[in-house]
C-alpha cells in the first residue's frame, strides 16, 4: 500500500499475513485509538469485478454474525482497493496450537464443541462456511476458539447468493466434503465434514488423503473411504474415532443433521471417556490401598501398570553408549525458491516444529539445529533403535506437511545415526556435549550419504550392537575422523 492511513481513520502499522484474496495487516483505528485487523483487497484484483463483489461477500458474510467464537467484522469500505476491518486476535493458528500443544481427546472434544456453537450461529442465519481448515481457526491465549476468513461463505440471501453457485469446487482440497468436491452444493453439513478431517489431522498427525495432483485428492473425498485413525495411532479412543467417521461419510444424510446434534455427540463421547477414565483412576487407587494392608491380608491382582521407561531417567556414564542422529531435509530451499517469503517461513517453522517432536516422542535429546538441519543425541537401552524410529517417524510427518502444501521432494528426509561410547569428560561437561563433540561428524557423514538413498537410514555397527528390532543389509565401511579402524555400515530396511 502506498497509503499508510486508510480513509484518514485507519492507520497500518504491520502486515500480519498474506492469502489469496488480500494482505492483512495490524492497524491502529484512529477514532477509537484501538488495535484491529484491516484485510485490503489485492492490488492485482482490484480492477477483477467477480474479486471485488466475491470480497464484498465475504464483509456481508462476516458482518451478519456476532458470536464470541467468530471474528468480529467492524467496518467495509468499498475503495479504489477495498478493504475490511475486524477485531484483532492475538493467538495462534489451531495448526500450529495442534502442532505444539499435542492436544489430547478431552480438549479436542472441547474445541470442537466451541466449533458447533459457532457454526450454529451461523448456520442459523444462513451463513455456510465452505472452507474450514486448521489455518482458519485461531485459538487465543485464553484457550478460545475463533473462525475466520468467511471468503468462501455460500450465503442464502438471494441478491448474494448466485455469487456462490459456480458449478465448481471451491475451498482448500485436503479438507473438502465430498459434494463440494463433486461440485455440488454445500449446506451446514459440509462444514461438519470439514471438522471431521480437522480431527482426524489432530489424532494422527497427517490428513486421510493425499496425492500429487489437487483433482486426485478431491476425486478421493468422493470415492474413497479413510484409512480407520486407529490403524494410524491405536491409541484414539474407539469413540473418538466412531464420531470422525461418522463426520467424514460420504453422504451428506448420513453426517449429524447440524452443528447442534453434533455438538450433541461431543457430550456423549466426552462423557463416556470421562467414564473410561474414571475406571483407570478407581484400578490406580485400589492398587494405592492395597500397598497399605498388612501383607497377609492383600488381594492378588492382574492389573498391568506403565512402567518406567529405562532410558528416561537416567543419564549415562562414561564407557556407556549412546547414539547420535544426524537428519535434514535437503532440497528444502530448492522446492520452496519460488514461493512466497511469508510461506516458505511458516512452512520452515512447521517441519522444524515436527522433527523436534520427533526426536522428544523417542526420548532423544536435541544438541543441535540449523535451518532444517537436527542433532539428537539417544542413550540407554534401545538407544539405536529409537534413533531409526525417530527419523522414520519425521518422514511420514514430514511428508504429511508437504502434501498439505503441495510439495514432492526425494529424499524427503536424509538421516544418518552414529554410535560410540561416551569418553571421559571433565566436571562441568555434560553427556550431550561429549555426544556431539565425539559422534556428531560420524552422523553427519552418513546424513550426507543417505541422500543418495533416498527417504533410507543409514547407520554405524556401533549403533546396532544387538538389536534385533531392525533388519538392515550391509553397505560399505568407511573412516571416519578421529577413528582408527573403518566402521561398517548398514541401510536399515525397516524401523521394527
Amino acid at each position: 500500500m502506498s497509503r499508510k492511513v486508510l480513509n484518514e481513520r485507519y492507520q497500518l502499522e504491520l502486515k500480519l499475513g498474506e492469502g489469496g484474496m488480500g494482505s492483512v495487516y495490524r492497524a491502529l483505528d484512529l477514532a477509537t485509538n484501538r488495535d484491529v485487523a484491516v484485510k485490503v483487497l489485492r492490488r492485482d484484483l482490484a480492477e477483477s469485478k467477480h474479486a471485488r463483489r466475491r470480497f464484498a461477500r465475504e464483509a456481508r458474510a462476516a458482518g451478519m454474525l456476532n458470536h464470541p467464537g467468530i471474528v468480529r467484522t467492524m467496518d467495509f469500505v468499498d475503495d479504489a482497493r477495498p478493504y475490511l476491518v475486524m477485531e484483532l486476535i492475538n493467538g495462534v493458528s489451531l495448526r500450529r496450537f495442534i502442532r505444539r500443544e499435542r492436544p489430547d481427546s478431552f480438549r479436542l472434544l472441547e474445541i470442537c464443541d466451541e466449533l458447533c456453537e459457532a457454526l450454529a450461529h451461523a448456520h442459523d442465519r444462513g451463513v455456510v462456511h465452505r472452507d474450514l481448515k486448521p489455518d482458519n481457526l485461531v485459538v487465543t491465549p485464553e484457550g478460545r476458539v475463533k473462525i475466520l476468513d468467511f471468503g468462501l461463505a455460500r450465503v442464502r440471501i438471494p441478491e448474494i447468493s448466485h455469487l456462490t453457485r459456480s458449478g465448481s469446487a471451491l475451498g482448500t482440497c485436503s479438507y473438502m466434503a465430498p459434494e463440494q468436491a463433486a461440485g455440488k452444493p454445500a449446506d451446514e453439513r459440509s462444514d461438519l465434514y470439514a471438522i471431521g478431517v480437522i480431527l482426524y489431522e489432530a489424532l494422527t498427525g497427517s490428513i486421510p488423503f493425499t496425492a500429487d495432483e489437487p483433482a486426485s485428492i478431491l476425486y478421493m473425498h468422493v470415492h474413497e473411504a479413510p484409512k480407520p485413525p486407529r490403524s494410524l495411532n491405536p491409541d484414539i479412543p474407539v469413540e473418538m474415532e466412531r464420531l470422525v467417521l461418522q463426520l467424514m461419510e460420504k453422504k451428506p444424510s448420513q453426517r449429524p443433521a447440524n452443528a447442534r446434534v453434533l455438538k450433541s455427540l461431543v457430550a456423549q463421547v466426552r462423557r463416556s471417556l470421562k467414564g473410561d477414565e474414571t475406571a483407570i483412576m478407581e484400578a490406580v487407587s485400589m492398587v494405592a490401598s492395597l500397598a497399605e494392608l498388612p501383607a497377609a491380608t492383600a488381594v492378588p491382582m492382574v492389573l498391568q501398570m506403565p512402567s518406567m521407561s529405562s532410558h528416561s531417567n537416567s543419564e549415562p556414564a562414561e564407557g556407556d553408549a549412546v547414539s547420535v542422529l544426524a537428519a535434514d531435509i535437503p532440497n528444502f530451499t530448492l522446492f520452496t525458491r519460488d514461493r512466497n517469503p511469508l510461506e516458505t517461513t511458516e512452512l520452515e517453522s512447521v517441519l522444524i516444529d515436527e522433527l523436534e517432536h520427533c526426536v522428544r516422542d523417542h526420548a532423544g535429546k536435541l544438541l543441535d539445529r540449523y535451518g532444517t538441519r537436527i542433532v539428537a543425541a539417544f542413550c540407554g537401552q534401545d538407544h539405536g533403535s529409537r534413533a531409526v524410529q525417530s527419523a522414520q517417524t519425521m518422514r511420514s510427518r514430514v511428508q504429511a506437511v508437504l502434501s498439505r502444501y503441495s510439495l514432492i521432494t526425494s529424499p524427503t528426509v536424509s538421516a544418518g545415526v552414529f554410535g560410540g561410547e561416551l569418553p571421559k569428560r571433565a566436571a562441568g561437561d555434560s553427556w550431550e556435549e561429549m555426544a556431539k563433540q565425539e559422534l556428531m561428524h560420524g552422523a553427519a557423514r552418513l546424513e550426507r550419504l543417505s541422500r543418495k538413498l533416498p527417504d533410507d537410514t543409514l547407520v554405524s555397527e556401533t549403533s546396532l550392537g544387538g538389536n534385533s528390532h531392525l533388519t538392515t543389509e550391509p553397505l560399505r565401511s568407511l573412516f571416519v575422523r578421529g577413528r582408527r579402524e573403518p566402521i561398517q555400515v548398514y541401510r536399515v530396511l525397516n524401523a521394527g
